[in-house]
Protein backbone atom coordinates (compact mmCIF):
# COMPACT_ATOMS: atom_id res chain seq x y z
CA UNK A 1 0.00 0.00 0.00
CA UNK A 2 1.09 3.53 -0.68
CA UNK A 3 1.38 6.09 2.11
CA UNK A 4 -0.90 9.09 1.54
CA UNK A 5 0.60 11.28 -1.18
CA UNK A 6 -0.12 14.89 -2.03
CA UNK A 7 -0.09 14.02 -5.71
CA UNK A 8 -3.07 13.45 -7.97
CA UNK A 9 -3.48 10.07 -9.63
CA UNK A 10 -5.91 10.17 -12.55
CA UNK A 11 -7.35 7.02 -14.03
CA UNK A 12 -8.33 7.35 -17.67
CA UNK A 13 -8.59 5.06 -20.66
CA UNK A 14 -6.72 7.32 -23.07
CA UNK A 15 -4.30 10.22 -22.61
CA UNK A 16 -4.31 12.82 -25.40
CA UNK A 17 -2.40 16.04 -26.03
CA UNK A 18 -5.59 17.91 -25.12
CA UNK A 19 -6.02 16.13 -21.80
CA UNK A 20 -2.32 16.47 -20.92
CA UNK A 21 -2.48 20.20 -21.70
CA UNK A 22 -5.50 20.96 -19.54
CA UNK A 23 -4.28 18.78 -16.64
CA UNK A 24 -0.95 20.64 -16.63
CA UNK A 25 -2.70 24.00 -16.55
CA UNK A 26 -5.11 22.99 -13.76
CA UNK A 27 -2.80 21.03 -11.48
CA UNK A 28 0.69 22.38 -12.17
CA UNK A 29 -0.09 26.05 -12.81
CA UNK A 30 -3.22 26.69 -10.78
CA UNK A 31 -3.07 24.24 -7.87
CA UNK A 32 0.69 23.64 -7.65
CA UNK A 33 0.10 19.89 -7.56
CA UNK A 34 1.93 17.08 -9.32
CA UNK A 35 -0.20 14.53 -11.10
CA UNK A 36 0.16 11.12 -12.70
CA UNK A 37 -2.06 9.36 -15.23
CA UNK A 38 -2.65 5.62 -15.12
CA UNK A 39 -4.55 3.09 -17.24
CA UNK A 40 -4.29 0.46 -14.49
CA UNK A 41 -7.47 0.17 -12.39
CA UNK A 42 -5.77 -1.90 -9.70
CA UNK A 43 -2.97 0.63 -9.28
CA UNK A 44 -5.57 3.37 -9.01
CA UNK A 45 -7.54 1.41 -6.38
CA UNK A 46 -4.43 0.83 -4.25
CA UNK A 47 -3.31 4.44 -4.35
CA UNK A 48 -3.66 6.34 -1.08
CA UNK A 49 -3.74 9.94 -2.10
CA UNK A 50 -5.72 12.35 -4.24
CA UNK A 51 -7.29 10.37 -7.04
CA UNK A 52 -9.79 11.02 -9.79
CA UNK A 53 -11.58 8.58 -12.03
CA UNK A 54 -11.81 10.18 -15.47
CA UNK A 55 -13.63 7.49 -17.37
CA UNK A 56 -17.05 6.13 -18.25
CA UNK A 57 -16.67 3.33 -15.67
CA UNK A 58 -17.42 3.58 -11.94
CA UNK A 59 -14.58 1.92 -10.08
CA UNK A 60 -15.36 2.72 -6.44
CA UNK A 61 -18.53 4.15 -4.96
CA UNK A 62 -16.71 6.88 -3.03
CA UNK A 63 -14.36 8.15 -5.73
CA UNK A 64 -14.39 11.49 -7.51
CA UNK A 65 -15.68 10.52 -10.92
CA UNK A 66 -15.61 12.92 -13.84
CA UNK A 67 -17.25 11.61 -16.95
CA UNK A 68 -15.30 12.59 -20.09
CA UNK A 69 -16.84 14.37 -23.04
CA UNK A 70 -15.75 13.32 -26.52
CA UNK A 71 -14.10 16.72 -27.13
CA UNK A 72 -11.04 15.76 -25.10
CA UNK A 73 -10.37 12.73 -27.33
CA UNK A 74 -11.02 14.33 -30.71
CA UNK A 75 -8.69 16.15 -33.06
CA UNK A 76 -9.62 19.07 -35.26
CA UNK A 77 -12.61 21.31 -34.67
CA UNK A 78 -16.20 20.09 -34.71
CA UNK A 79 -19.52 21.52 -33.60
CA UNK A 80 -20.18 20.51 -29.98
CA UNK A 81 -23.34 19.87 -27.97
CA UNK A 82 -22.67 22.02 -24.90
CA UNK A 83 -25.40 20.80 -22.49
CA UNK A 84 -25.59 23.99 -20.42
CA UNK A 85 -26.56 23.77 -16.75
CA UNK A 86 -25.80 25.32 -13.33
CA UNK A 87 -23.40 24.12 -10.62
CA UNK A 88 -22.22 25.89 -7.45
CA UNK A 89 -23.83 29.16 -8.63
CA UNK A 90 -21.86 29.01 -11.90
CA UNK A 91 -22.90 28.23 -15.45
CA UNK A 92 -21.32 24.99 -16.68
CA UNK A 93 -21.39 23.00 -19.89
CA UNK A 94 -20.72 19.41 -20.94
CA UNK A 95 -23.09 18.59 -18.06
CA UNK A 96 -23.38 14.80 -18.03
CA UNK A 97 -23.64 13.44 -14.43
CA UNK A 98 -26.58 14.91 -12.50
CA UNK A 99 -26.06 14.52 -8.77
CA UNK A 100 -22.30 13.85 -8.97
CA UNK A 101 -19.76 15.89 -6.99
CA UNK A 102 -18.59 17.28 -10.31
CA UNK A 103 -21.54 16.82 -12.66
CA UNK A 104 -19.85 18.05 -15.84
CA UNK A 105 -16.62 17.39 -17.70
CA UNK A 106 -14.61 20.18 -16.12
CA UNK A 107 -11.50 19.24 -18.13
CA UNK A 108 -13.22 19.47 -21.52
CA UNK A 109 -15.10 22.63 -20.50
CA UNK A 110 -11.88 24.40 -19.49
CA UNK A 111 -10.19 23.21 -22.67
CA UNK A 112 -13.07 24.57 -24.73
CA UNK A 113 -12.84 27.99 -23.10
CA UNK A 114 -9.10 28.64 -22.90
CA UNK A 115 -8.27 27.31 -26.36
CA UNK A 116 -11.04 29.57 -27.74
CA UNK A 117 -12.40 26.52 -29.53
CA UNK A 118 -15.55 28.35 -30.59
CA UNK A 119 -13.51 30.96 -32.47
CA UNK A 120 -12.43 28.28 -34.94
CA UNK A 121 -16.07 27.42 -35.68
CA UNK A 122 -18.22 29.47 -38.11
CA UNK A 123 -19.10 32.74 -36.38
CA UNK A 124 -20.19 36.32 -36.87
CA UNK A 125 -17.50 38.96 -37.35
CA UNK A 126 -17.78 42.61 -36.36
CA UNK A 127 -16.99 45.68 -38.48
CA UNK A 128 -13.25 45.16 -37.94
CA UNK A 129 -13.27 41.48 -38.89
CA UNK A 130 -12.94 40.33 -35.28
CA UNK A 131 -14.76 37.50 -33.55
CA UNK A 132 -17.99 39.15 -32.43
CA UNK A 133 -18.78 38.51 -28.76
CA UNK A 134 -22.45 37.98 -29.64
CA UNK A 135 -21.30 34.68 -31.21
CA UNK A 136 -19.76 33.48 -27.96
CA UNK A 137 -21.36 31.00 -25.58
CA UNK A 138 -20.52 33.45 -22.77
CA UNK A 139 -22.68 36.14 -24.35
CA UNK A 140 -25.48 33.80 -25.32
CA UNK A 141 -25.75 32.38 -21.79
CA UNK A 142 -24.98 35.65 -19.96
CA UNK A 143 -21.76 34.77 -18.16
CA UNK A 144 -19.33 37.00 -20.06
CA UNK A 145 -18.67 39.11 -16.97
CA UNK A 146 -18.00 36.12 -14.74
CA UNK A 147 -14.60 34.34 -14.75
CA UNK A 148 -16.36 30.99 -14.86
CA UNK A 149 -13.22 28.90 -15.40
CA UNK A 150 -11.72 30.41 -12.24
CA UNK A 151 -15.00 29.76 -10.41
CA UNK A 152 -14.97 26.10 -11.49
CA UNK A 153 -11.36 25.74 -10.35
CA UNK A 154 -12.09 27.25 -6.95
CA UNK A 155 -15.03 24.87 -6.40
CA UNK A 156 -12.91 21.94 -7.64
CA UNK A 157 -10.14 22.93 -5.21
CA UNK A 158 -12.60 23.00 -2.26
CA UNK A 159 -13.90 19.54 -3.21
CA UNK A 160 -10.37 18.08 -3.30
CA UNK A 161 -9.50 19.68 0.05
CA UNK A 162 -12.63 18.39 1.76
CA UNK A 163 -12.58 14.94 0.17
CA UNK A 164 -8.93 14.20 0.90
CA UNK A 165 -8.33 16.31 4.00
CA UNK A 166 -5.62 18.41 2.41
CA UNK A 167 -4.80 22.10 2.17
CA UNK A 168 -3.85 23.52 -1.22
CA UNK A 169 -1.98 26.82 -1.63
CA UNK A 170 -4.17 29.89 -1.93
CA UNK A 171 -3.52 32.05 -4.96
CA UNK A 172 -3.01 35.76 -4.43
CA UNK A 173 -5.06 38.43 -6.18
CA UNK A 174 -2.98 40.38 -8.70
CA UNK A 175 -3.39 43.63 -10.61
CA UNK A 176 -1.60 44.27 -13.90
CA UNK A 177 -2.10 47.74 -15.40
CA UNK A 178 -1.41 48.07 -19.12
CA UNK A 179 -1.45 51.09 -21.42
CA UNK A 180 -1.94 51.42 -25.16
CA UNK A 181 -0.18 54.38 -26.73
CA UNK A 182 -2.18 54.73 -29.94
CA UNK A 183 -1.70 58.51 -30.27
CA UNK A 184 1.00 59.97 -28.05
CA UNK A 185 0.03 63.63 -28.64
CA UNK A 186 -3.01 65.32 -30.09
CA UNK A 187 -1.23 68.45 -31.37
CA UNK A 188 2.43 68.44 -30.38
CA UNK A 189 5.21 67.03 -32.58
CA UNK A 190 3.10 67.19 -35.73
CA UNK A 191 4.05 68.79 -39.03
CA UNK A 192 2.78 72.25 -39.96
CA UNK A 193 0.62 70.63 -42.62
CA UNK A 194 -1.04 68.40 -40.00
CA UNK A 195 -1.45 71.31 -37.58
CA UNK A 196 -3.04 73.72 -40.01
CA UNK A 197 -5.04 71.01 -41.77
CA UNK A 198 -6.49 69.98 -38.43
CA UNK A 199 -7.21 73.61 -37.51
CA UNK A 200 -9.15 74.15 -40.75
CA UNK A 201 -11.20 70.98 -40.06
CA UNK A 202 -11.94 72.24 -36.55
CA UNK A 203 -13.31 75.47 -38.02
CA UNK A 204 -15.31 73.70 -40.72
CA UNK A 205 -16.98 71.48 -38.11
CA UNK A 206 -17.37 74.42 -35.69
CA UNK A 207 -15.13 72.79 -33.07
CA UNK A 208 -14.11 76.19 -31.78
CA UNK A 209 -12.72 75.03 -28.42
CA UNK A 210 -10.63 72.37 -30.16
CA UNK A 211 -9.39 74.97 -32.66
CA UNK A 212 -8.31 77.17 -29.77
CA UNK A 213 -6.57 74.27 -27.97
CA UNK A 214 -4.73 73.26 -31.12
CA UNK A 215 -3.34 76.75 -31.71
CA UNK A 216 -2.38 77.30 -28.06
CA UNK A 217 -0.56 73.96 -27.84
CA UNK A 218 1.15 74.25 -31.22
CA UNK A 219 2.10 77.93 -31.02
CA UNK A 220 2.89 78.25 -27.30
CA UNK A 221 4.11 74.70 -26.62
CA UNK A 222 1.53 74.26 -23.85
CA UNK A 223 0.61 70.88 -22.34
CA UNK A 224 -0.87 68.55 -24.93
CA UNK A 225 -4.34 67.20 -24.01
CA UNK A 226 -3.26 63.60 -24.74
CA UNK A 227 -0.12 63.84 -22.63
CA UNK A 228 -0.98 61.80 -19.55
CA UNK A 229 2.50 60.27 -19.33
CA UNK A 230 3.79 62.24 -16.34
CA UNK A 231 0.60 61.47 -14.39
CA UNK A 232 0.86 57.78 -15.37
CA UNK A 233 4.46 57.59 -14.17
CA UNK A 234 3.63 59.38 -10.92
CA UNK A 235 0.74 56.96 -10.30
CA UNK A 236 3.09 54.06 -10.99
CA UNK A 237 5.50 55.27 -8.29
CA UNK A 238 2.84 56.28 -5.75
CA UNK A 239 0.85 53.03 -5.99
CA UNK A 240 3.87 50.80 -6.67
CA UNK A 241 2.46 49.55 -9.99
CA UNK A 242 4.28 47.41 -12.53
CA UNK A 243 2.67 48.40 -15.84
CA UNK A 244 3.31 47.45 -19.46
CA UNK A 245 3.12 50.12 -22.18
CA UNK A 246 2.24 49.03 -25.72
CA UNK A 247 3.42 51.42 -28.46
CA UNK A 248 1.76 51.63 -31.86
CA UNK A 249 4.54 52.16 -34.43
CA UNK A 250 2.87 51.25 -37.73
CA UNK A 251 2.89 53.43 -40.79
CA UNK A 252 0.14 56.04 -41.07
CA UNK A 253 -3.30 54.76 -41.97
CA UNK A 254 -6.98 55.34 -41.15
CA UNK A 255 -6.60 53.46 -37.84
CA UNK A 256 -2.86 53.96 -37.26
CA UNK A 257 -2.32 57.60 -36.35
CA UNK A 258 0.56 57.68 -33.89
CA UNK A 259 3.60 59.93 -34.22
CA UNK A 260 6.36 58.60 -36.50
CA UNK A 261 8.68 56.48 -34.29
CA UNK A 262 11.66 58.20 -35.94
CA UNK A 263 10.56 61.57 -34.54
CA UNK A 264 13.04 62.58 -31.78
CA UNK A 265 10.21 63.26 -29.30
CA UNK A 266 8.68 59.83 -29.90
CA UNK A 267 12.07 58.18 -29.56
CA UNK A 268 12.63 60.01 -26.30
CA UNK A 269 9.20 59.04 -24.95
CA UNK A 270 9.74 55.34 -25.71
CA UNK A 271 13.28 55.35 -24.31
CA UNK A 272 12.19 57.06 -21.10
CA UNK A 273 9.19 54.74 -20.67
CA UNK A 274 11.41 51.67 -21.05
CA UNK A 275 13.61 53.00 -18.23
CA UNK A 276 10.83 52.69 -15.65
CA UNK A 277 8.34 50.14 -17.08
CA UNK A 278 8.05 47.19 -19.42
CA UNK A 279 7.47 48.08 -23.05
CA UNK A 280 5.62 45.99 -25.62
CA UNK A 281 4.59 46.17 -29.26
CA UNK A 282 1.14 47.28 -30.39
CA UNK A 283 1.07 45.77 -33.91
CA UNK A 284 -0.80 47.98 -36.35
CA UNK A 285 -4.36 47.55 -37.62
CA UNK A 286 -3.54 45.45 -40.69
CA UNK A 287 -0.65 43.51 -39.17
CA UNK A 288 -2.70 40.65 -37.71
CA UNK A 289 -1.99 38.44 -40.73
CA UNK A 290 1.24 40.04 -42.00
CA UNK A 291 4.51 38.61 -40.73
CA UNK A 292 6.55 41.32 -42.47
CA UNK A 293 4.61 44.19 -40.89
CA UNK A 294 4.89 42.81 -37.39
CA UNK A 295 8.59 42.06 -37.89
CA UNK A 296 9.27 45.58 -39.16
CA UNK A 297 7.40 47.21 -36.27
CA UNK A 298 9.03 44.91 -33.72
CA UNK A 299 12.50 45.73 -35.08
CA UNK A 300 11.82 49.47 -34.84
CA UNK A 301 10.80 49.17 -31.19
CA UNK A 302 13.67 46.81 -30.33
CA UNK A 303 16.14 49.28 -31.86
CA UNK A 304 14.76 52.19 -29.83
CA UNK A 305 14.79 50.39 -26.47
CA UNK A 306 17.89 48.33 -27.30
CA UNK A 307 16.43 45.09 -25.97
CA UNK A 308 14.37 42.17 -27.30
CA UNK A 309 10.59 42.62 -27.49
CA UNK A 310 8.60 39.86 -25.81
CA UNK A 311 5.18 41.48 -25.16
CA UNK A 312 2.51 42.28 -27.73
CA UNK A 313 -1.11 43.38 -28.04
CA UNK A 314 -2.82 43.80 -31.41
CA UNK A 315 -4.13 47.28 -32.21
CA UNK A 316 -7.95 47.35 -32.16
CA UNK A 317 -7.59 43.84 -30.66
CA UNK A 318 -7.60 42.68 -34.26
CA UNK A 319 -6.48 39.06 -34.33
CA UNK A 320 -7.35 35.85 -36.10
CA UNK A 321 -6.76 32.36 -34.75
CA UNK A 322 -4.44 30.63 -35.33
CA UNK A 323 -2.65 32.93 -37.81
CA UNK A 324 -1.96 35.90 -35.52
CA UNK A 325 -0.44 33.70 -32.83
CA UNK A 326 1.67 31.82 -35.37
CA UNK A 327 3.19 35.17 -36.41
CA UNK A 328 4.13 36.08 -32.85
CA UNK A 329 5.75 32.72 -32.23
CA UNK A 330 7.72 32.93 -35.46
CA UNK A 331 9.04 36.32 -34.35
CA UNK A 332 10.01 35.11 -30.88
CA UNK A 333 7.29 37.04 -29.06
CA UNK A 334 6.03 34.84 -26.22
CA UNK A 335 3.49 37.00 -24.36
CA UNK A 336 0.27 38.28 -25.92
CA UNK A 337 -2.27 40.58 -24.22
CA UNK A 338 -4.98 40.73 -26.92
CA UNK A 339 -7.40 38.27 -25.28
CA UNK A 340 -10.47 40.37 -24.60
CA UNK A 341 -13.20 42.20 -26.51
CA UNK A 342 -13.25 45.77 -27.76
CA UNK A 343 -17.02 46.20 -27.58
CA UNK A 344 -17.78 44.71 -24.16
CA UNK A 345 -15.83 44.24 -20.94
CA UNK A 346 -15.54 40.76 -19.50
CA UNK A 347 -13.72 37.44 -19.75
CA UNK A 348 -13.31 36.31 -23.36
CA UNK A 349 -11.59 33.04 -22.36
CA UNK A 350 -13.59 32.60 -19.16
CA UNK A 351 -10.53 33.15 -16.98
CA UNK A 352 -8.59 36.04 -15.48
CA UNK A 353 -5.39 33.97 -15.43
CA UNK A 354 -2.75 33.50 -18.08
CA UNK A 355 -2.30 30.26 -19.99
CA UNK A 356 -0.07 28.80 -22.67
CA UNK A 357 -1.82 28.82 -26.02
CA UNK A 358 -2.87 25.44 -27.38
CA UNK A 359 -2.69 25.38 -31.17
CA UNK A 360 -5.78 23.49 -32.33
CA UNK A 361 -4.50 23.53 -35.91
CA UNK A 362 -1.44 21.48 -34.89
CA UNK A 363 -2.80 19.89 -31.67
CA UNK A 364 0.18 21.04 -29.59
CA UNK A 365 0.83 23.23 -26.57
CA UNK A 366 2.94 26.22 -27.58
CA UNK A 367 5.30 28.57 -25.74
CA UNK A 368 3.04 31.60 -26.31
CA UNK A 369 1.52 32.78 -23.03
CA UNK A 370 -1.87 34.46 -23.36
CA UNK A 371 -2.70 37.16 -20.78
CA UNK A 372 -6.45 37.94 -20.78
CA UNK A 373 -7.73 41.40 -19.84
CA UNK A 374 -11.24 42.15 -18.60
CA UNK A 375 -11.55 45.95 -18.57
CA UNK A 376 -10.73 48.66 -21.12
CA UNK A 377 -11.39 52.38 -20.74
CA UNK A 378 -12.49 52.97 -24.35
CA UNK A 379 -15.03 50.14 -24.08
CA UNK A 380 -16.59 51.84 -21.06
CA UNK A 381 -16.53 55.22 -22.80
CA UNK A 382 -18.30 53.77 -25.84
CA UNK A 383 -20.81 51.92 -23.64
CA UNK A 384 -21.59 54.53 -20.99
CA UNK A 385 -20.51 57.82 -22.59
CA UNK A 386 -20.11 60.48 -19.92
CA UNK A 387 -21.84 58.41 -17.25
CA UNK A 388 -18.78 57.52 -15.20
CA UNK A 389 -20.94 56.37 -12.29
CA UNK A 390 -22.40 53.50 -14.31
CA UNK A 391 -19.02 52.79 -15.89
CA UNK A 392 -17.44 52.50 -12.46
CA UNK A 393 -20.21 50.19 -11.25
CA UNK A 394 -19.33 47.81 -14.08
CA UNK A 395 -15.61 48.05 -13.28
CA UNK A 396 -16.36 47.41 -9.62
CA UNK A 397 -18.37 44.28 -10.48
CA UNK A 398 -15.44 42.95 -12.51
CA UNK A 399 -12.95 43.72 -9.74
CA UNK A 400 -15.08 41.93 -7.15
CA UNK A 401 -15.54 38.94 -9.48
CA UNK A 402 -11.77 38.61 -9.91
CA UNK A 403 -11.02 39.14 -6.21
CA UNK A 404 -13.55 36.46 -5.29
CA UNK A 405 -11.55 33.84 -7.22
CA UNK A 406 -8.11 35.24 -6.25
CA UNK A 407 -7.49 36.00 -9.90
CA UNK A 408 -5.60 38.57 -11.92
CA UNK A 409 -7.20 41.84 -12.96
CA UNK A 410 -5.65 43.14 -16.19
CA UNK A 411 -6.83 46.57 -17.36
CA UNK A 412 -6.20 48.67 -20.47
CA UNK A 413 -6.09 52.44 -20.37
CA UNK A 414 -4.97 54.89 -23.07
CA UNK A 415 -2.75 57.88 -22.48
CA UNK A 416 -5.16 60.16 -24.34
CA UNK A 417 -7.93 59.27 -21.87
CA UNK A 418 -5.63 59.98 -18.93
CA UNK A 419 -4.65 63.45 -20.16
CA UNK A 420 -6.32 66.73 -19.17
CA UNK A 421 -8.02 67.58 -22.46
CA UNK A 422 -11.68 68.22 -23.20
CA UNK A 423 -12.08 64.83 -24.84
CA UNK A 424 -13.06 62.15 -22.28
CA UNK A 425 -12.34 64.61 -19.50
CA UNK A 426 -11.79 63.27 -16.00
CA UNK A 427 -10.94 59.68 -16.78
CA UNK A 428 -7.66 59.93 -14.88
CA UNK A 429 -9.77 60.42 -11.72
CA UNK A 430 -11.82 57.35 -12.65
CA UNK A 431 -8.60 55.35 -13.06
CA UNK A 432 -7.17 56.57 -9.76
CA UNK A 433 -10.36 55.50 -7.99
CA UNK A 434 -10.15 52.10 -9.72
CA UNK A 435 -6.52 51.61 -8.62
CA UNK A 436 -7.48 52.39 -5.02
CA UNK A 437 -10.33 49.87 -5.20
CA UNK A 438 -7.95 47.24 -6.59
CA UNK A 439 -5.48 47.82 -3.76
CA UNK A 440 -8.02 47.53 -0.94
Amino acid sequence: MYGFQNKVLIYCEQITHRLQYVLEWIFHEQMKLDFLVTYDKEEWKRYEGIKINYSENRIQTEDIAIRPHKLIYESGVNSQQLNINRWKKSTVFFYNQPGALIPFDIFSAIFYMITRYEEYLPHKKDAHGRFDPVSSVASQYSFLQAPIVDEWLLSFKYILEKKFGIFLPKKEFEFLPTYDVDIAWAYLNKSKKQTWGGAIKDLLYLRIRWFYDRLVVAALNKADPYDGFKWMEDAQKFYNLKPIYFFLLGKKGPYDRNIDPNHPAMNKLIEHTSSHAQVGLHPSYNSFNSLERVREERDVLAHIVDKPINHSRQHFLRMRLPQSYHLLLELGIHNDYTMGYGSVNGFRAGTSRSFLWYDLAKEIKTSLRVHPFCFMDSTSINTFGKNKIEAFKEAERLVLAVKKVDGRFVSIFHNNNLGRGRENKGWYKFYQKLIELLQQ
